[in-house]
């Protein structure tokens, strides 16, 4: 029945987006879809968010979510909110991401005041995100009163920072098992501030919950702990991080990140930065769409060697002559990142120079929209 379910939304949602002249389908699936609480219908929708049987569709989802959000439903208003923020069917638009926070706030939804705060504090409306922190943490909500007292104490609020009271209740928070109170506690600590907490026990504690929980709870903490250890060399310390990138609920981003983070550490010879350069190839190649683009601006980042031979493999894997994979930028490499770019039509950006950090990430976004071809 879900399955059912499921294939008729597929149909609906891609005659939603065709011409007048190709939506032909039956009555009798229009009115399938129609009996559909909002609840159902939003969980179809995000369902075209997952890849499933090949099927993938964000341009649809985007279409649905927003008429649901049209019709009134607060929780595809906020969802609706989130993808523009992110550029999921749809530009990036922090102006239209603002707009749906708000008509789902006004709403009655008071879960989506936090985000709404955050994405005001991005746009530098620093009052207006502590006002919507202050009412959400009124009506109880955890996360709101962790965020609110996080920028109290990053002094984030501007001359209505009170950093005292951002640190009174970010220690509350921690001690209560907080997992993003305990990081920025944590991170504080390491960095010389002073919390009336045990950093050990703290840390622990972080290790437990990442050990203990295979769910999300547990890959945030294991993620959390990757940041806090980040450039540590200690024996033991880079056990643990290896344990922390191997937790099965870790994002694939994190998880691309680290493990790129924990080769480059481990490689402190010749030969075993040389060797680096097939992980790190390894690595870009397995990650999921998502995560292609930021694992590879993290080995640019890393070692340049090792970013141009993953840029020469990703090439000719899209049926361009890069030249031998060697590492080495060389005069086939320059011609096939020339064509590359003019083939996408960034020649703009390219003109500043093949190596220049700029033209780097133009080229693996690209390379991100373009699938291999071998």
């Amino acid at each position: 029945m879900v399955r059912s379910a499921f294939m008729v939304f597929s149909i609906v949602a891609a005659c939603a987006l065709a011409p007048p002249e190709a939506t032909a389908f039956s009555a009798q699936v229009a009115q399938d879809v129609q009996g559909m609480t909002d609840k159902q219908r939003y969980a179809l929708t995000e369902t075209l968010l997952r890849q499933s049987d090949g099927f993938w569709d964000e341009q649809a989802a985007f279409a649905q979510m927003r008429r649901l959000a049209e019709g009134g439903y607060g929780r595809a208003q906020a969802r609706l909110a989130f993808y523009h923020l992110k550029g999921i069917g749809t530009e990036v638009d922090q102006e239209a991401a603002a707009r749906w926070y708000k008509t789902a706030v006004d709403g009655g939804r008071e879960s989506a005041r936090t985000s709404y705060a955050k994405l005001l504090m991005t746009m530098d409306q620093r009052a207006a995100s502590l006002e919507q922190l202050d009412l959400a943490a009124a009506q109880g909500i955890e996360k709101a009163q962790v965020l609110r007292a996080v920028y109290h104490y990053q002094q984030r609020f501007g001359a209505a920072s009170d950093p005292a009271l951002g640190q009174e209740e970010l220690t509350r928070f921690a001690g209560a098992g907080d997992l993003t109170a305990m990081r920025i506690v944590l991170a504080a600590m390491y960095a010389g501030a002073r919390f009336d907490v045990d950093a050990e026990q703290l840390l622990q504690r972080m290790v437990d919950v990442a050990r203990t929980d295979t769910g999300k709870t547990g890959g945030r903490a294991a993620e959390s702990l990757l940041r806090l250890w980040r450039g540590n060399r200690d024996p033991d310390v880079m056990a643990l991080r290896a344990e922390m990138v191997a937790h099965e609920s870790l994002r694939g981003r994190a998880r691309a990140e680290d493990q790129l983070y924990l080769a480059r550490e481990a490689a402190r010879t010749s030969a075993q930065e040389r060797a680096f350069r097939t992980i790190a190839r390894d690595i870009v190649q397995a990650t999921d769409p998502a995560s292609f683009q930021r694992a590879f601006v993290v080995v640019s980042r890393l070692d340049k060697n090792a970013d141009v031979y993953v840029l020469q493999e990703e090439l000719k894997a899209r049926g361009y002559e890069a030249g031998p994979t060697t590492g080495v930028f060389n005069t086939k490499t320059l011609k096939a990142v020339t064509q590359f770019c003019k083939d996408t039509e960034i020649q703009s950006v390219c003109r500043l120079g093949p190596l220049r950090g700029q033209v780097i990430k133009a080229v693996i976004a690209e390379l991100a929209e373009m699938p291999p071809t071998t």
